[in-house]
């Protein structure tokens, strides 16, 4: 299909166009509040969930559960918000990757060889990684890098034992909550 191009034709400065036009002033941004009511989720549970961001400190906190991500005696866990145990996260960032190290043992929040979540690496490398997604029903999903793909961090069975790690699919909601 062939379009007809047209050529553009210069205004004379004889043209006697005594036609008036009208402007609307725009503002340069648009101000949005917070559209959700009262920081309610779809499902009508209130949230107090941030953009996970460098330079700030979170509580990672499981949405399903409410447990929050804690550092107990060396061990990660997911335990009531309230007990003992380490629970604030700075957030970070390294070659674009997001990083949460524990602010108590100063360790990053990283995967093992068999995939499972730890926290003792002094830096933030490549298994320490993260990349947040926001979900369309609010909370976000952790990945992690697996080779060449992202995987999800949820819970996994490790002889017997739910243990955080990095899975292929169905991870843990979580909420980012700014301390």
């Amino acid at each position: 299909m062939a379009l007809n191009y047209i050529e553009p034709q210069a205004i004379h400065e004889f043209d006697n166009d005594n036609s008036t036009a009208y402007t609307i002033n725009t503002p340069p941004e648009t101000v949005v509040g917070d559209l959700r009511d009262d920081n309610r989720t779809p499902e009508g549970v209130k949230s107090n969930s941030s953009v996970p961001w460098p330079g700030s400190t979170f509580i990672i906190r499981s949405v399903s559960s409410g447990h929050v991500l804690t550092l107990l005696d060396g061990k990660l866990m997911l335990a009531s918000p309230g007990g003992s145990g380490s629970i604030h996260w700075a957030c970070v960032e390294s070659k674009g990757w997001l990083g949460f190290r524990n602010t108590v043992s100063g360790k990053f929040l990283g995967h093992a060889e068999n995939g499972t979540l730890r926290c003792s690496a002094r830096n933030h490398w490549g298994w320490e990684y993260f990349c947040v997604r926001m979900r369309p029903e609010g909370g976000y999903v952790l990945y992690m890098t697996h080779w060449e793909k992202l995987w999800q961090v949820g819970m996994k069975d490790d002889w017997g034992v739910q243990k955080l790690a990095k899975i292929e699919r169905d991870g843990i909601v979580w909420e980012f909550v700014k301390v």
